[in-house]
C-alpha cells in the first residue's frame, strides 16, 4: 500500500509541475462551445493563469476537486465564467470563501471535492447556467461527457464510458483495491489516446453533474480509466457547505 500511495504522490506532482507550467489540458478532445457547457468555469489567477476546471451549481456556488487549492493561496484565485477560451471574455469573479472537504487527503485522493462562493450572483444567460448535482450514483458503462480546455484553450469534449468500481479495482487495468474509494468511480475514454482534462473539470451525464476530473496515472496511457471525484456520494457534504458559505 506504501508504495503505490507513493507511487501516486508522484505521478500527480509531476502532473501538477507540467500542467501548471505548461497547460496541457485536454489533448485529442472534439471542440465544442460554452453555450453547449454554460456551467463550465475555469478557477485561475488574476493574470489570467488557468489552475482547474469546475461547475457552477447555484447562482453563485462553484463547485471543483479539493487538490486545485494544494499549491495554491485560495484568496488569489478566481472564477471565469461565460467563455469557451479561459485567457479572453467571459466574467473574471473574485471568490468571497471557500470550505475544501475536512477528509480531502492528497495521499490517496480521497473526498477531492471543494465549493467556493463568488463574491456575486451570476445571471443567467446562454454561455452561463448552473446545472444540478446528480441525485443518483453514477451507472455502469453509460456514456457522460468531460469538458474542459485543449492545449490551444478551447473547449472540448471527451466522451467516457462509466466503469463498475469493482472492475476499475480489481487489477484488470492498472489500479488496485487500495485506489478506488467509494469517493471516487472511474471512466474511460472510447479514444484511448484522450487525456481528459485538468482537475475540477466536470462530467455530465443526462445533464447533471455526475463527477470531477480527479487523478490517473498518466494521461492517455493506453487506454486505462481516469479516476473521478463521486459528487453523488459527497452530495450531502456539498450542501452542508453551501450553507456553511
Amino acid at each position: 500500500m506504501f508504495k503505490t500511495y507513493t507511487c501516486r504522490v508522484l505521478t500527480l506532482l509531476i502532473a501538477y509541475q507540467i500542467s501548471f507550467s505548461h497547460a496541457i489540458g485536454v489533448i485529442g478532445g472534439v471542440k465544442t462551445t460554452i453555450t453547449d457547457h454554460p456551467y463550465v468555469v475555469s478557477l485561475q489567477l488574476a493574470d489570467g493563469t488557468h489552475i482547474c476546471g469546475g461547475a457552477l451549481i447555484k447562482k453563485n456556488i462553484v463547485v471543483t476537486a479539493a487538490q486545485c487549492f494544494f499549491f495554491q493561496d485560495p484568496t488569489q484565485l478566481y472564477v471565469r465564467l461565460g467563455t469557451g477560451n479561459y485567457s479572453t471574455d467571459g466574467e473574471l469573479i473574485p471568490i468571497s470563501s471557500y470550505i475544501i472537504n475536512e477528509n480531502f487527503d492528497f495521499t490517496t485522493m480521497d473526498s477531492d471535492v471543494a465549493v467556493l462562493k463568488l463574491v456575486k450572483n451570476v445571471a443567467k444567460s446562454s454561455t452561463k447556467r448552473e446545472i444540478k448535482v446528480a441525485g443518483e450514483k453514477p451507472k455502469t458503462d453509460r456514456s457522460g461527457v468531460v469538458t474542459g480546455w485543449s492545449q490551444r484553450r478551447q473547449l472540448e469534449d471527451v466522451t467516457v464510458r462509466i466503469i463498475n468500481a469493482k472492475k476499475c479495482r480489481s487489477g484488470e487495468y492498472i489500479y488496485n483495491e487500495d485506489d478506488i474509494m467509494d469517493t471516487m468511480f472511474c471512466a474511460q475514454a472510447y479514444n484511448r489516446y484522450v487525456c481528459g482534462g485538468e482537475p475540477g473539470s466536470p462530467l455530465v451525464y443526462k445533464k447533471k453533474l455526475i463527477g470531477l476530473v480527479s487523478w490517473a496515472y498518466g494521461c492517455g496511457n493506453v487506454g486505462n480509466p481516469a479516476v473521478y471525484t463521486n459528487v453523488n456520494n459527497l452530495r450531502k457534504w456539498i450542501r452542508k457547505a453551501i450553507k456553511k458559505l
